[in-house]
């Protein structure tokens, strides 16, 4: 009795030994997840990728609304609904980005600076964008952040050229736009854009009149995927 015990006692110390060598040799799984998704602490500003949107665009031609009123403001030239889709690349605090927009604009019947009115047509622009998280350009450890009642968002400024093209009388037109903005996070997937650009038309004619150059506000929500 007392052998079987002793041998009972082996097989079980032997066992034990075994099934713990194999619980230190299983491998472990590593685990990946999307940089854009809401279990990161990474935002749609903070990595590369493709994205669509819509936002409005206020037309001007005078950025001091108080001593020109109503006709040099936001606006006083028409307004701009347009889609827009683009690309980005974000390289540490950076980003750089490619974006088509195209819309309608639709004129207010308001002379602007002795411009034509009921200047309506389709408008695109191809705007080209650098920028980045300021904060963390400027070498400080946080990014710079809104209120927290906007929590997670994060702001980062850019600039801009690119071509633009204004159907008008018959024709299309060209310019040139320059511009900067700002963009912020809005959740997981969206993000905020908010931009002043100016369009030089270099006194191109449509219609028999001169296109005037614009001051343009615009604002757009875009899907990040």
């Amino acid at each position: 009795m007392k052998r079987f015990v002793l041998a009972a006692a082996a097989a079980l110390s032997i066992t034990a030994a075994h099934a713990g060598d194999i619980a230190t040799k299983a491998p472990v799984l590593a685990t990946t997840s999307n940089p854009c998704t809401v279990a990161t602490a990474s935002t749609p500003l903070s990595c590369s990728g493709f994205y669509v949107g819509g936002g409005l665009s206020g037309q001007g031609s005078n950025a001091d609304i108080i001593g020109s009123g109503i006709n040099g403001s936001v606006f006083a030239g028409g307004m701009v609904p347009s889609v827009d889709a683009g690309y980005q690349y974000v390289q540490g605090n950076w980003l750089f980005g490619a974006e088509v927009d195209l819309g309608y604009a639709f004129n207010t019947n308001v002379s602007v600076n002795g411009g034509a009115s009921n200047m309506n047509g389709l408008r695109a622009t191809e705007f080209f964008k650098v920028g980045g998280n300021l904060a963390g350009m400027l070498g400080t450890q946080a990014p710079i952040t809104v209120p927290a009642s906007i929590a997670n968002a994060v702001l980062g400024l850019y600039g801009g050229v690119g071509p633009a093209q204004w159907q008008l009388g018959g024709a299309i037109v060209n310019g040139l736009t320059s511009g900067g903005g700002v963009l912020f996070d809005i959740g997981p997937k969206l993000f905020g854009d908010l931009r002043y650009t100016y369009t030089n038309f270099n006194g191109v004619k449509a219609g028999g009149v001169t296109v005037q150059n614009d001051q343009s506000l615009r604002v757009s929500i875009n899907y990040k995927f």
